[in-house]
């Protein structure tokens, strides 16, 4: 089980994000600048002391940690207990509605899939939502039970 923050918030959900990033944004680049560059944006521009995700999810698949799993995030107003927070990277322009491949890549499904996976096997996950389920955004241009029932 993983637990957030001093009083040990049990994790039951995740929530899926995306970065509201063009597919070419900073190409070629590698993902630990790019985890850089949102943790700036979290920090210098928001004025939070991390980066608001907890794994970053690269357009070739790659993914990458930003904060601890054990430290309650700041990526959806609210709802950052007990909740582990994914972005994706892309989805500039998306409608809350788009189905997944209109915005991101394939290897970006599967390694979302896999990552999910994978922490459904260290906490006792309830749920899996997308942003838009508890904000009126398009984030993360999809909705979150469908992509997965769509396996």
């Amino acid at each position: 089980m993983i637990y957030q923050g001093k009083a040990r918030y049990p994790v039951t959900e995740i929530i899926l994000h995306c970065a509201d990033t063009r597919p070419d944004w900073m190409a070629g680049r590698p993902l630990a600048e790019k985890v850089a560059e949102i943790q700036r944006w979290h920090v210098q521009e928001r004025g939070w002391r991390d980066i608001g995700y907890h794994w970053v999810i690269d357009r070739d698949g790659a993914v990458a940690p930003g904060r601890r799993e054990t430290e309650i995030g700041a990526h959806v107003e609210g709802h950052n207990r007990g909740t582990i927070g994914i972005c994706l990277l892309g989805g500039y322009g998306a409608k809350a509605d788009d189905p997944f491949e209109r915005n991101f890549t394939p290897a970006q499904a599967v390694a979302a899939r896999r990552l999910i996976g994978a922490i459904k096997g260290r906490a006792a996950i309830q749920k899996v939502s997308g942003h838009n389920n508890y904000a009126m955004k398009a984030c993360p241009g999809f909705r979150g039970a469908e992509f997965l029932s769509a396996d």
